[in-house]
């Protein structure tokens, strides 16, 4: 069964793409009976394309066949509303009056333009717990601005960061970490805001800036400049401090494919591991240059062709386990593929099987917490557009007819492309 910690707590999800959905169905796992409320006719950014590309094969709609809309919404209710429809505001504004929590990720001043504004949802429900969650903030110069994870990214310093030496900023790896962040972030903004409610019996309004929550992830970067009036450089895999801290080319992998270790030793006695895992365990005895955290430091090229040449020499798991029972750090670099087989993630039952109308039967990434006694589970695979309208709209008092009438009126929807 989904976890209990959130049960009894009801919540409208008004987010997309990925940190605001992530978030939500994080609390959906914890047990809160969460309500995505879709855009409609508008398809959701991303996340819902119209047409084949991005969808996984299967039968009906591609839109019902998005990886990381799967991923993103699970263990939710879906309703399609047209909030920019009198009669579909005003299914938001009866959905406002009977939750605990309303979550909307618009760019900033959308929300309140919309008619739909913290003061006017506060009137409705004392008690509501409302988060925005805008890529700045809900106000400065950058109100009204639409970003992304890149845009965040950039605007952070973050992009200048990424990367290899010498290698060009437009050049990163298509993977934002805002996205994790704000998902998180977002957690602990509801939890903090739930039990404020507790303490006071009202409700509260949580202006949670994306790039302010991913801000405190680089304080290192800021700091340099502050206090030491250094611009931070691209390190690749490389750590200023620590020698070794790199990634190296193994023996080939499964079908010929390329394999890479990473290795690390913060300390003399990781480093004595790492010798003696190489076979050279004089590497760590004085009087060997490279005994001391300051001689690694100084020979940081010349230690690193010494692990290429051994690690070289064996396959990456080979490689990372000697190394690892010698009292060093090392993993084997895996590709996404390389999760299915994980005999760690295996053990601890993190991959998730749901079974979809469209999507068919997909393994799944697992859940943030391991719960005990009531561990979470993925009771709801992701919701089709619209999938429960009328279960939702009958709980807030509509008729079976005003239902149908909303339907009609394109209030509402449960599907996309007419």
């Amino acid at each position: 069964m989904t976890s209990q910690l959130l049960a009894g707590i009801r919540a409208i999800d008004m987010t997309e793409v990925w940190a605001g959905p992530m978030g939500t169905s994080l609390l959906g796992d914890l047990g809160a009976d969460v309500i995505r409320l879709e855009s409609f006719p508008r398809p959701p950014a991303i996340s819902r394309p119209l047409r084949e590309g991005t969808a996984v094969p299967g039968d009906g709609p591609p839109y019902e066949r998005a990886g990381s809309h799967h991923m993103a919404n699970r263990n939710k209710r879906n309703i399609a509303v047209n909030i920019r429809d009198d009669a579909g505001a005003e299914v938001v504004r009866r959905l406002a009056a009977a939750v605990d929590v309303l979550i909307e990720g618009y760019s900033a001043g959308t929300i309140e333009g919309l008619g739909l504004g913290w003061e006017r949802l506060h009137a409705i429900n004392p008690r509501l717990v409302m988060i925005s969650m805008p890529g700045w903030g809900v106000d400065g110069p950058y109100r009204g601005y639409a970003t992304l994870g890149s845009g965040l990214d950039a605007t952070l310093g973050h992009m200048a960061v990424r990367g290899y030496p010498g290698g060009p900023e437009d050049q990163v790896p298509v993977m934002y970490h805002t996205d994790a962040t704000g998902a998180v972030g977002l957690v602990t903004a509801v939890v903090a805001g739930l039990l404020r409610r507790e303490e006071t019996g009202e409700g509260c309004f949580i202006d949670m800036s994306q790039a302010e929550a991913f801000a405190w992830q680089l304080p290192a970067l800021q700091a340099e400049w502050t206090m030491h009036r250094r611009l931070p450089t691209r390190l690749g895999n490389a750590d200023p401090h620590v020698v070794p801290h790199g990634c190296y080319r193994a023996a080939g992998g499964e079908a010929g494919a390329v394999a890479w270790v990473v290795i690390a030793a913060e300390n003399d006695a990781q480093w004595a591991g790492v010798a003696h895992a190489a076979g050279h365990p004089e590497w760590a005895e004085p009087p060997h240059p490279w005994a001391s955290v300051v001689g690694r430091l100084r020979s940081r090229a010349e230690i690193d062709a010494a692990l290429a040449a051994f690690v070289g020499a064996g396959t990456a798991e080979e490689v990372a386990h000697a190394v690892a029972e010698a009292g060093g750090i090392a993993a084997p670099v895996i590709f996404h593929i390389g999760l299915m087989t994980s005999p760690q993630i295996a053990h601890r039952g993190w991959l998730q099987t749901v079974d979809h109308r469209y999507a068919g039967t997909q393994t799944l990434a697992g859940f943030l917490w391991q719960v005990d006694p009531d561990a979470p589970s993925w009771d709801l695979a992701c919701g089709l557009v619209g999938e429960h309208n009328h279960e939702v709209l009958r709980e807030l008092g509509y008729s079976t007819d005003e239902v149908a009438a909303l339907l009609e009126r394109g209030a509402i929807g449960d599907r996309y492309g007419q």
